[in-house]
């Protein structure tokens, strides 16, 4: 008798224990957050950079309701930015916990082929890295790239190819750093080792909108989205034109790495979808986008 309540009790308590471990493991799953990376780069900033307020200071005049924001000077900057409102908020809905990483750029590809990532934002769709991610069908931004000249130069041509700019010797704005398709370096190729001679470099767009003005280059080429509000805010909307053909267009998706472990990741990826594709037919994603072009970012 004694040994057989010994056996089930000894019973109960491996099923105790295994339930224990059951629930811990379940636990340790919802508490795992999805690690989130990004690339620091200077055309699509990932950092803001929050100065304290003084607290001594009175509200500001534009709005005397709102009180004085302390914040904590040796805090890290507030990583931020389309991509990462976007993802996050669809996160936030699906009560997943995350964490957002900002990584160099030689650090971004290993990762994503190593799995040491559960999503990376900001990526372009090539064969580099569809080898080794899943990338949902719908991206988080698009840029258009169009020639940009002054519009007292534009007589009654509303659009401009590759082939007509070069042929008419036009000199064209390139920013320093940025990374143009490879039919653009087919039209303006290099000249023994040296730039073509019709592109000039200038420190970003707002500097190639002021080269323009002064009538040092002919024409620039960026993304119509960022330039939309870029010329708004320096008062240059009604003096230089966007061609209305694209050259060249860019999607931007977030990412999930094939090799990454997440519990219930397709399910999770099939639920990110859907709100993705919510976001685009109220078009939040364009809202969100817009928001954080006029922002700077």
């Amino acid at each position: 008798m004694l040994a057989r309540k010994f056996l089930n009790l000894k019973k109960s308590s491996i099923a105790i224990i295994f339930l224990f471990l059951i629930f811990q493991k379940n636990s340790c799953a919802e508490e795992k957050k999805i690690k989130i990376i990004a690339e620091e780069v200077d055309m699509h900033s990932f950092f803001e950079v929050i100065k304290p307020a003084d607290p001594k200071a009175p509200p500001k005049k534009e709005d005397p309701k709102k009180p004085v924001e302390i914040v904590d000077p040796n805090a890290p900057p507030k990583i931020v930015g389309s991509d990462v409102d976007i993802v996050t908020k669809i996160l936030v809905k699906l009560k997943i916990p995350y964490e957002v990483q900002i990584v160099k750029w030689n650090e971004l590809e290993p990762m994503i082929k190593e799995g040491k990532a559960d999503i990376a934002l900001g990526i372009q769709k090539t064969e580099k890295y569809k080898k080794y991610a899943y990338f949902p069908r719908i991206p988080l931004r698009t840029r258009n790239y169009v020639y940009h000249r002054l519009m007292s130069e534009i007589g009654n041509k509303e659009t401009l190819s590759y082939e007509e700019a070069v042929g008419q010797n036009l000199t064209v704005g390139i920013v320093v750093g940025f990374t143009y398709p490879s039919e653009f370096w087919e039209n303006y190729p290099y000249e023994k080792l040296q730039l073509n001679r019709l592109l000039y470099e200038g420190r970003d767009y707002k500097d190639l909108v002021i080269k323009l003005r002064q009538k040092k280059i002919d024409l620039f080429i960026a993304d119509r989205e960022r330039t939309t509000m870029l010329l708004k805010k320096i008062g240059a909307e009604e003096s230089v034109f966007k061609y209305r053909n694209v050259l060249y267009w860019r999607d931007y998706y977030c990412i999930f790495p094939n090799k990454s472990f997440f519990p219930n990741k397709e399910k999770l990826i099939q639920q990110f979808e859907r709100e993705l594709y919510k976001m685009k037919e109220s078009d939040l994603i364009s809202i969100i986008n817009e928001m954080w072009i006029e922002k700077g970012y």
